[in-house]
């Protein structure tokens, strides 16, 4: 617990970002948090720690270290770049901390632009671990920056997470991302296909996780993850559509690499027929849907 810094900004208050921002008041931080969704920022009134703010150039008239975490590439441009946007008062001082999952190239260029412009600073800090996670601190963090600011924000991540690692410029904690996603993305895929498999051959699927946890198919998913999917609790801790854009991220990189990458480009069919038949915005859980033979989502 650090209480040495001025407020925090923080500007994203959906899913990941509400339960952030509780997570840093828990441990004394004062937040000056944004969202385009005034919706979401009524949430956080009852909060004593929180103040609001009108739009992002006002959170950088407050706060020197500021937080993104948002749903796209798009949106972390909008809101440092913006008419009403973070570079509007931002200075030397200021280090923008990228919680998103953000393109690695545009996260280059975001990250030379400000500073060009400003003199300011970017740290790109993707995140692996739901909301529950962000709310006991136990986050994996990948990130990329100059080491004078991890230093300065390192107080500030290890309370939100469990474990953070710094891998070199700016932009490579995005690509560590997409590596993280090909290994959990993959995995919806393969734990959907494994429960269709039990309950086909009429497998009592609630006892896998415990009876294989021990051997090499035990992992953090299946525990998870697999008895999520059996009891279809598609409640989302992250969206379908989002594990889309992750997966059309992963294909874009990989295609500038000429990598080859056909599991993971299945994965993305799969979710992409998912994303186009359902009705609701549902967690990844739900690709167990074009598993179920006799229901057609």
């Amino acid at each position: 617990m650090n209480n040495n810094f001025n407020p925090i900004g923080f500007i994203g208050t959906g899913l990941m970002g509400v339960c952030f921002i509780k997570r840093l008041s828990e441990v004394n931080y004062l937040i000056n948090a944004y969202d385009k969704r005034q919706e979401k920022l009524e949430l956080l009134k009852g909060e004593d720690k929180v103040s609001l703010s009108i739009n992002p150039a006002q959170v950088s008239k407050n706060c020197d270290i500021i937080f993104i975490c948002v749903d796209k590439t798009e949106n972390v441009k909008d809101v440092v770049f913006g008419d009403k946007g973070i570079i509007q008062n931002a200075s030397e001082n200021t280090i923008i901390v990228d919680l998103s999952t953000t393109l690695a190239n545009e996260t280059i260029n975001f990250s030379k632009k400000i500073k060009l412009e400003k003199g300011s600073s970017w740290v790109d800090a993707p995140i692996s671990g739901g909301p529950e996670k962000a709310l006991d601190g136990s986050l994996a963090i990948m990130v990329g920056g100059e080491q004078k600011d991890i230093d300065i924000i390192s107080p500030i991540l290890n309370d939100i997470s469990s474990n953070f690692t710094h891998f070199g410029s700016v932009g490579s904690g995005q690509i560590v991302k997409m590596i993280n996603q090909i290994l959990v993305l993959n995995n919806y895929a393969v734990l959907a296909e494994a429960l269709s498999f039990a309950e086909a051959w009429g497998i009592d699927a609630h006892k896998i996780p415990n009876a294989l946890s021990n051997g090499h198919a035990g992992s953090n998913l299946l525990t998870h993850l697999f008895p999520r999917m059996i009891e279809k609790d598609f409640k989302p801790q992250g969206y379908v559509s989002q594990i889309l854009k992750d997966l059309s991220m992963v294909s874009k990189l990989a295609d500038q690499k000429d990598i080859p990458i056909p599991i993971t480009s299945l994965t993305k069919q799969l979710f992409t027929i998912l994303t186009g038949k359902a009705k609701e915005n549902l967690d990844g859980t739900s690709i167990v849907k074009l598993f179920d033979k006799n229901k057609i989502i």
